[in-house]
């Protein structure tokens, strides 16, 4: 087998392999991660908190979308605390901000 093919058939192989673990474990991934940025929304006072994420297209990265009544400073300390989790690229917050609080 010529060499160059025997590289493809690895890559090949190892993409096959890491795309079957990410559909195994991804689910309780997110499951933590969601936990995780729930519980920083609450630290901070956000009771009525809520996180969901996306996956941008070919990254194994996470980005957690924000969502509940606080101020600006709060919104910064969550986001703060939520990308320090493992596993999050970024943290927005995706309602308007609430500057009655």
């Amino acid at each position: 087998m010529h060499p160059g093919l025997k590289i493809a058939a690895g890559i090949a192989a190892t993409v096959v392999v890491a795309r079957g673990a990410t559909l195994a474990h991804g689910q309780a991934m997110m499951a933590e991660l969601g936990s995780a940025a729930a519980s920083a929304m609450q630290a901070h006072g956000v009771v009525d908190g809520g996180v969901t994420f996306r996956q941008p297209s070919n990254h194994v990265t996470r980005v957690a979308r924000l969502s509940g009544t606080a101020d600006a400073a709060t919104r910064a300390a969550v986001i703060a605390d939520v990308n320090r989790q493992p596993g999050i690229a970024d943290a927005v917050w995706t309602d308007r901000l609430d500057r009655g609080r």
